[in-house]
């Protein structure tokens, strides 16, 4: 069962309190990595990201150091863990891990160890560390190049599978598009519903509804200079306004589509 983002803000604080490992699994370009730095944004911590997909078992170990140890009479290996971890180690922060069905298996068995104990190699991160991962699996698994994650790796998170509304877009909205394009969004919901569910999408669209508002003040401008009545002129933006917002989705739906 999904989640919309609402929901997984009101809920993810509470898990994340509860010091259990958030996994955030769905379709790529949704917001996964936006929704993480927002639920780090509300508990007051920096973010630590790292793409596990780019990481080898020496990025979560370390490299050798070069002071000398015995143990029992002999020398023995020690090493310096990267500088993420120490800062997971030393202060609270969002320790944030993209991609991790796309990691090589050495990488995996060491994210495991470290939600399944909170530590690394024997040291353990701070008490107020949150770590969440998020992966491209679950039910739209077969339309990646991922691995699957098996029953062991998955029962030592809390998993959320999400997929984002047109409320959750309207609310992020409000503060980040403009008004034009957010109250078109909101009078055309289903028309719009299967193209606001991604971030990718969210900034095309922006921006083509952008480039539709100048083409419209300038139509407005061009209205004005000819002394058409204020009732024509509104008529006729208004037309000119849906034409233009009508072939701006239908130009992304199709884009979307490929």
């Amino acid at each position: 069962m999904s989640v919309d983002f609402k929901t997984f803000n009101t809920i993810a604080p509470l898990v994340a309190n509860s010091r259990l490992p958030i996994l955030l699994r769905g379709r790529h370009g949704i917001g996964k990595s936006q929704v993480v730095y927002q639920l780090a944004t509300s508990l007051e911590r920096p973010v630590v990201e790292r793409r596990a997909s780019q990481m080898t078992e020496g990025d979560l170990v370390g490299l050798p150091d070069n002071t000398d140890k015995e143990i029992g009479g002999m020398r023995a290996t020690t090493f310096n863990p990267p500088d993420w971890f120490l800062t997971a180690v030393a202060e609270p922060v969002v320790l944030f891990f993209d991609e991790v069905d796309r990691a090589v298996p050495e990488v995996r068995q060491g994210l495991f160890e470290l939600m399944d104990s909170r530590k690394l190699n024997g040291i353990t991160i701070h008490p107020d560390t949150v770590v969440i991962a998020a992966i491209n699996g679950g039910e739209h698994g077969p339309q990646y190049q991922v691995h699957e994650m098996d029953p062991a790796e998955l029962d030592r998170y809390t998993v959320f599978d999400v997929e984002p509304t047109v409320e959750d877009w309207l609310a992020w909205g409000k503060d980040n598009v403009a008004a034009l394009t957010w109250d078109f969004i909101n009078n055309n919901r289903t028309t719009l519903s299967t193209l606001v569910t991604s971030s990718r999408t969210r900034f095309i669209l922006h921006v083509a509804l952008g480039i539709a508002s100048t083409l419209l003040l300038m139509l407005l401008a061009f209205l004005s200079q000819r002394a058409i009545s204020t009732t024509s002129s509104l008529s006729l933006l208004r037309s000119s306004a849906l034409r233009l917002l009508f072939l701006s989705a239908t130009s992304l739906r199709t884009t979307q589509k490929l």
